[in-house]
């Protein structure tokens, strides 16, 4: 196998004969949770993630085994997790500060790092701006929208990011 492959003008992937998890993963594991702001009490969220007693990995349907071990959990679904419990919050005085054209150009990892969102937003073109919603309006306009739509012309999409209960409640609105 080629050392690395190109697959576009940014994105290669790099041959890697490295163990995966390990003390690796539990130092980015760390870096994670300190940069979600969550360093001790998200330490305490994961023990539970997983176990009989807590809850289901945030980003997949890892089931919940009859005797865990402390870490049952991957890399990437206590990552998801400590995103999820943030304290950082995105208000819309973030929106004020930043158009959209100039979040065009921001990474996912850089939209992530941001933090929740604490409102329902619409763009304004106008402004080229986010903007505050209720949450009335958010599914008025919504609802209103798809009504307008022809029941095959709409696709809906949930990542693996959603939770069970969200991707259920979600299949309920598409139906």
């Amino acid at each position: 196998m080629a050392r690395s492959r190109r697959l576009s003008p940014n994105l290669k992937v790099e041959r890697y004969d490295a163990p995966a998890g390990g003390w690796g993963s539990v130092r980015s594991l760390a870096r994670s949770l300190a940069r979600s702001h969550v360093p001790f009490s998200g330490s305490r969220v994961l023990l539970k993630q997983n176990k009989p007693d807590g809850f289901a990995c945030v980003s997949c349907a890892w089931a919940k085994p009859a005797d865990p071990r402390v870490f049952e959990f991957c890399e990437n679904g206590a990552k998801a997790t400590t995103w999820e419990i943030t304290h950082k919050r995105v208000t819309p005085e973030f929106f004020d500060h930043h158009p959209v054209s100039e979040l065009d150009a921001w990474d996912d990892h850089q939209l992530e790092a941001a933090g929740r969102l604490t409102h329902p937003m619409r763009f304004d073109a106008a402004s080229d701006k986010y903007v505050p919603a209720s949450w009335d309006e958010a599914f008025a306009e919504i609802g209103r929208e798809l009504r307008e739509l022809a029941p095959d012309s709409a696709v809906f999409y949930t990542s693996g990011r959603a939770s069970l209960e969200t991707s259920f409640m979600y299949g309920l609105l598409a139906r």
